[in-house]
């Protein structure tokens, strides 16, 4: 794939990525994906194990919302600072060395937590310490993830590969918090933790054992740069055409979008007046959305209709945030909490498809960087705020507020780019 004499790449490149007709499922035909596909199921529903169950400590033990925002936006400053560079060390590092390094930091941090709460030590700063510690990792780990798909699958069958782990992610939300609430109700959250530290074990596992077919990168005959890169990367992303106003939209859905979850406790509360078994109940039902959203995407994916996929997604979505902060209906709130992150959850998979499409290998840890800045790196900052407001005001109009941000922000977005609409 080559660039244009301007610097971004041509709209050819777009539309040749596109072109050939492949099956959804066509990445399980490679064994190594399948490993690391099963081995991420089990690691990634233990995260969501612990983070419902750490979610409903939080809440349990300051009664704050805003103590939420804080322990999740302890994740973003290292990301906001890292993780810019990290794509830069993802382009000239072994990824299976780098990600069985930032699993085994993870599965370390989970041990830690399980052993503070089976102690009865654990305080609020210990979750915030911690999650520091998580947001460095993720900042190395999360780009590392999305540059390994590639090299699982190949560039053939990509949007194969991005739409199964879309799959299984959104699979994990549903075991994870489905497990997470037994756990939470029968054994207490410390087993919780320990149970995400083992499931780590799985994907390490994967990773050493997986055969990879990995290009040889050009050996180094000068002193390293980091920041010239860095700023190339840059610029790229802003001269490019698609890339973006893509990365734009997946900041601005991080920030007003998919954010409304984390006051999922204290909405449960307030207004379902069950914090654990509301909170299990509700991620649960996200999990389901997200499901039959990456499901859809995966069987209408080579329909070349992303763009048109993308504008609806952009107006649905919000409209689901805002029915769930205005009901308090148990019953309905479950299909408009399914509703919302299905459709987030769809154009974060295009959006993902329609970058690794078009971006060349050797930006692609630098542009993949930068896609996951926009929701590791600035996400928890937004998720502070609205745990600021939610403080103020409720949960519930909290949801409200974000809803309708969110409907004017990126509806402005895909009304005012129009080739958005119009990508294959």
């Amino acid at each position: 794939m080559s660039t244009g004499g301007s610097g971004f790449i041509r709209r050819e490149a777009v539309i040749s990525s596109t072109k050939g007709k492949t099956s959804s499922m066509a990445a399980f035909q490679y064994p190594a994906y399948r490993t690391y596909f099963f081995g991420q199921l089990v690691s990634i529903s233990g995260t969501w194990m612990q983070s419902i169950a750490q979610q409903v400590v939080v809440y349990n033990m300051t009664g704050s919302e805003l103590a939420l925002g804080l322990t999740a936006a302890a994740q973003g400053v290292p990301s906001l600072i890292l993780i810019p560079f990290a794509g830069v060390i993802v382009e000239r590092m072994s990824i299976r060395k780098l990600l069985i390094f930032t699993q085994t930091m993870m599965m370390i941090l989970a041990f830690i937590q399980a052993a503070l709460q089976f102690t009865g030590t654990l305080q609020v700063w210990h979750l915030i310490v911690l999650s520091f510690g998580l947001g460095m990792l993720n900042a190395l780990d999360a780009p590392a993830r999305q540059y390994i798909t590639v090299q699982l699958v190949g560039r053939d069958h990509l949007p194969s590969g991005i739409a199964l782990n879309a799959i299984m992610f959104n699979s994990a939300r549903i075991i994870g918090p489905m497990f997470g609430g037994i756990a939470l109700a029968t054994v207490g959250a410390a087993w919780c933790f320990l149970l995400n530290g083992l499931s780590f074990i799985a994907v390490i596992w994967g990773l050493i054992v997986m055969h990879l077919n990995v290009a040889p990168r050009p050996e180094q005959t000068e002193k390293p740069e980091y920041i010239k890169p860095l700023i190339e990367g840059f610029q790229l992303a802003r001269r490019d055409p698609v890339i973006g106003p893509l990365l734009l939209l997946s900041g601005i859905n991080a920030c007003l979008g998919i954010s409304y979850a984390t006051q999922i406790a204290p909405y449960a509360e307030h207004i379902l007046h069950n914090v654990e078994v509301g909170t299990s109940a509700l991620t649960t039902a996200q999990g389901v959305g997200t499901v039959i959203a990456a499901v859809a995407i995966a069987r209408f994916t080579n329909s070349g209709k992303r763009g048109w996929i993308l504008f609806w997604m952009t107006l649905i979505a919000p409209l689901g945030v805002i029915g769930l902060g205005l009901t308090s209906s148990f019953a309905l709130s479950l299909p408009l909490a399914a509703l919302a992150s299905g459709g987030y959850i769809c154009q974060f998979i295009i959006m993902n498809t329609l970058i690794q499409n078009v971006v060349p290998d050797d930006f692609r840890g630098r542009i993949l960087s930068l896609y996951t800045l926009t929701f590791f790196g600035l996400g928890p900052f937004a998720i502070l705020a609205l745990g600021a407001l939610a403080q103020e005001v409720s949960a519930s109009i909290a949801m409200v507020v974000l809803g309708f941000s969110s409907l004017i922000t990126s509806g402005f977005i895909v009304l005012k780019v129009k080739a958005l609409r119009y990508l294959p």
